[in-house]
């Protein structure tokens, strides 16, 4: 399957003391909470680093089930995303696996998705988990988003516009509903509640605005 984000899953590299503490991780009841000492702590640390640093890329600092701005966020904005629950025992050895992992804001990942799996099709066939169409939402790393969604924002100091556009796929849809992206819309060309006037939108909210219409949104 061709990877639909720069920089490309494989381009991640752990140093050989990381996999050896990654290998160390997935022998304990809870891998991604290991909390070791020493030169282990070091390396784990440093592997959430890499696999943080690398889906932000990936992502450009959004979250990846919403498009939230997430830049200059920390721990207690930035939640590192596994799409397969990594608190689930038939997918805790894919704790540290780069294509299960992501880039999420708080609201999507500990209000929404939890550890929830009803958005696989097969949850036992090893090979299908790393497959797009095993999924009926839209996947952080096998999944484009704009194929599904068009996202577009707009802000200044007295308005703010947000928009979702969902491109008539099956897991647009799913995404939309699955996370009530509906909730964060900001769409009233109401001046006096601090929305924009549509004169005094931008030619990307103009343009979202003109593919909602035409997919009747």
């Amino acid at each position: 399957m061709t990877d639909p984000y720069r920089p490309l899953l494989a381009s991640i590299n752990f140093t050989e003391a990381e996999k050896a503490a990654i290998a160390a991780a997935l022998t304990t009841a809870k891998p991604w909470d290991w909390k070791p000492d020493g030169a282990q702590e070091v390396a784990i640390k440093s592997v959430k680093a890499k696999l943080r640093d690398l889906h932000m890329a990936r992502h450009g600092d959004r979250c990846c089930y919403c498009r939230k701005n997430l830049h200059g966020g920390g721990h207690f904005v930035i939640d590192r995303e596994h799409v397969l629950p990594k608190s689930l025992t038939a997918f805790k050895l894919f704790a540290y696996e780069v294509w299960n992992l992501g880039t999420a804001c708080k609201r999507c990942n500990m209000q929404y998705k939890k550890d929830k799996v009803d958005f696989v099709v097969d949850q036992t066939n090893a090979a299908a988990l790393q497959t797009s169409a095993n999924y009926l939402l839209i996947h952080p790393n096998y999944d484009l988003y704009k194929e599904h969604i068009r996202f577009v924002e707009e802000r200044d100091d007295d308005s703010t516009l947000l928009k979702f556009t969902k491109q008539g796929t099956p897991k647009g849809e799913y995404t939309y509903q699955y996370f009530n992206l509906e909730e964060l819309e900001v769409n009233k060309a109401d001046v006096s509640q601090g929305r924009l006037d549509p004169e005094d939108l931008g030619e990307g909210a103009l343009e979202a605005k003109a593919i909602a219409a035409e997919f009747d949104q």
